[in-house]
């Protein structure tokens, strides 16, 4: 199971903000029926922040909330925990991480966010024994081909994102694109 406050970590090292912003951008991810409580998200900065992976200070823009950031040690612990799969790792972990390289990292993350997963599943997908595809049909083999038939549902479906610019890309190139409009120089009417 995936902690929430590696999540939010993630979450953080995109932009900082309060717990409201925090969750609304976890509601946005993962959806409205994933969201989390507001004083869970509240609770589990708090920890975080005992643990040394975010600072708070009072938010310039509302008066009674904290404003959130990553430290040092924060932003060293989010990088791993998204790059790092536990080696009994289950379809949240993958759904989790992708969601979150999608929305919260650059592209190269995103990139290698995307190949961790592929080589876990595919390795997963190699232990896995679903046996000679003509044999008798039994309760263990249908399991095993079902198990196959969904990691394989999962490779395609991260191989088919990694082929896709998200919204962050385009919006980034967008920016690039209006700066180097705005650097050319005009030429003057004669």
């Amino acid at each position: 199971m995936t902690a929430l406050g590696d999540v939010l970590l993630v979450l953080l090292a995109d932009s900082g903000g309060t717990a409201h912003d925090i969750q609304r951008r976890h509601a946005a991810t993962f959806g409205a029926e994933h969201s989390v409580d507001i004083a869970r998200v509240t609770w589990t900065l708090g920890r975080q922040e005992r643990l040394g992976f975010v600072r708070s200070a009072a938010s310039p823009t509302h008066a009674r909330q904290r404003h959130w950031e990553l430290t040092e040690e924060g932003s060293r612990r989010q990088r791993m925990w998204m790059l790092r799969m536990p080696s009994d790792f289950s379809a949240e972990d993958v759904r989790t991480r992708v969601l979150l390289a999608i929305e919260a990292t650059d592209r190269p993350t995103f990139e290698m966010v995307l190949s961790v997963c592929l080589a876990q599943l595919e390795l997963t997908r190699l232990r896995a024994d679903p046996g000679p595809p003509g044999a008798a049909l039994t309760a263990y083999a249908a399991r095993a081909e079902l198990a196959d038939a969904g990691l394989a549902a999962e490779v395609t479906w991260l191989q088919n994102l990694r082929l896709r610019r998200r919204d962050r890309d385009l919006e980034r190139e967008r920016v690039l694109a209006e700066a180097r409009l705005a650097d050319t120089p005009t030429a003057e009417p004669a």
